[in-house]
């Protein structure tokens, strides 16, 4: 039998079902093939499997850039500070340009945790119509349900017992028309164990070998639960409902995604309190905790009137997430603790550096304001030749007469160079020193600046890292 696609008449979910089709074909003969007992479940889970081990690089990224942007919203909340009481377009428009650009130097994408959840959702539309549909997309499972379909077909009045017994079922098929084989393998697919039961006798089928034989296959390729506990043993065709020992599933399928949403939410607002300056979570992200509880609540009612097997889905689904959460916070805080170390390297070097360049401008100046002691030595070697010349005026007083004006005339004559020599001297001390000083308060400045934000970031990664670990 050939894979039949007038279960749905959606184009756009037709070629989503046709893939999940070829995809469960393949792991449903693998595990038909080795056992017939539950073998629809098993491989639900196999299939919700390779579905999040294909998706694990799409979440590695999303929980990487989620983390750069818990990290880099202090950053952001200073921008928004910046225009808070600027409400002008273009203000607004600077601030958006600057925030955006801040993503994209820390490759930070605001809108990358969608992407997971939008390539689910038409995973999870087209498995729904997949498992709503089992015999259409499903060759193994499509033959017996041809060839049940063909013998009941094949009894008198069948037709008027169809729509007369199972009238509630037909109600809620596609297009049903009791003369074709189609439809008639539509309505056996969604009958509850107590309708088959109630079939059989009513057309008297108990009796033949080839009906009975393929109605005891396609149950225990539908069945799951604990075959010894009939209570415990579902349909994987039959929405579980309020009843009975059905309701675990609904019940399970809101606790696991409870608890995954749970996880993720705590440990987003972690991140957040040691991101934080003041140790306190972002509250603009109450809508997304309000989900953590919201969410849950759909999906157990989501889960009480779809079919089973989509539950299983869900169910296997939530707990792979959970798993998968851990995997990659792991890898993330290893890759993350790495980085944190090589920054502190980093940061040590450049340290280093610094005082290596501050011991050579001490060298050159006498020290970080060396550069006044420097003048005052100028001015003292100025000071010096001044006070030469007074020591050769006071000398020449007890000189004779011939001898003192031979002094006084070369006093005379040196005085207004040692004069200007000390003026000229002084002015470019003070100008040395002026460079030297703006320089060095530039230089110290900047160093501080930037030694201070590299020292920040680099205690705060490797404090989350120490908390991590």
């Amino acid at each position: 039998m050939k894979i039949v696609l007038a279960a749905t008449t959606n184009w756009l979910l037709k070629p989503f079902a046709l893939l999940l089709s070829l995809i469960f074909n393949g792991l449903f003969a693998v595990i038909s093939g080795w056992t017939t007992s539950q073998a629809l479940a098993i491989t639900i889970v196999l299939f919700t499997l390779i579905v999040r081990l294909a998706m694990m690089p799409l979440m590695l990224n999303q929980q990487r850039s989620s983390r750069r942007m818990t990290r880099l919203q202090p950053k952001v909340q200073k921008i928004q500070e910046k225009y808070k009481n600027k409400k002008d377009p273009e203000s607004n428009q600077r601030m958006q340009a600057e925030i955006q650009e801040l993503y994209k130097q820390n490759k930070a994408n605001p809108m990358s945790g969608c992407l997971p959840l939008l390539i689910q959702m038409p995973i999870i539309f087209a498995l729904f119509e997949v498992l709503r549909n089992v015999p259409f997309y499903v060759n193994t499972i499509g033959n017996l349900y041809e060839n049940l379909a063909t013998i009941v077909q094949g009894q008198s009045g069948y037709g008027d017992i169809l729509t007369t017994n199972f009238s509630t079922v037909i109600n809620g098929l596609r297009k049903f028309d009791v003369t074709t084989n189609t439809s008639v393998m539509d309505l056996l697919y969604h009958l509850s164990r107590t309708q088959w039961k109630e079939l059989i006798e009513t057309f008297g089928l108990a009796s033949n070998a080839e009906f009975i034989k393929d109605y005891e296959l396609v149950t225990e390729y539908n069945t799951f639960g604990i075959t010894s506990v009939e209570a415990l043993t579902f349909n994987l065709s039959e929405a579980p409902g309020w009843k009975g020992w059905g309701i675990l599933f609904p019940l399970i399928s809101g606790g696991t995604t409870f608890l995954q949403s749970w996880l993720s939410q705590a440990a987003t607002e972690k991140r957040q309190k040691m991101a934080s300056p003041d140790g306190i979570a972002d509250t603009s992200q109450q809508s997304m905790k309000m989900m953590t509880y919201v969410f849950p609540i759909m999906t157990l009612f989501f889960t009480a009137q779809m079919p089973l097997g989509l539950g299983l889905y869900w169910i296997a689904g939530n707990i792979f997430a959970i798993f998968s959460q851990i995997i990659s916070d792991a890898i993330i805080d290893r890759e993350e603790y790495k980085e944190a170390v090589k920054r502190r390297d980093e940061l040590a070097a450049k340290k280093a550096a610094q005082a290596n360049s501050k011991s050579k401008v001490d060298k050159a100046t006498g020290g970080r304001l060396g550069a006044a002691s420097n003048a005052q030595s100028k001015a003292a070697l100025s000071g010096n030749k001044r006070a030469a010349l007074n020591q050769q005026a006071k000398q020449a007083a007890a000189l004779p007469a011939e001898a003192k004006e031979d002094v006084v005339s070369e006093i005379v004559e040196e005085a207004p160079e040692v004069i200007e020599n000390e003026i000229a001297e002084e002015v470019s001390a003070a100008e040395e020193t002026f460079e030297t000083v703006e320089e060095t308060v530039t230089e110290v400045a900047e160093a501080a600046e930037e030694t201070a934000e590299d020292v920040t970031e680099a205690l705060d990664d490797v404090q989350k890292e120490e908390v991590s670990e």
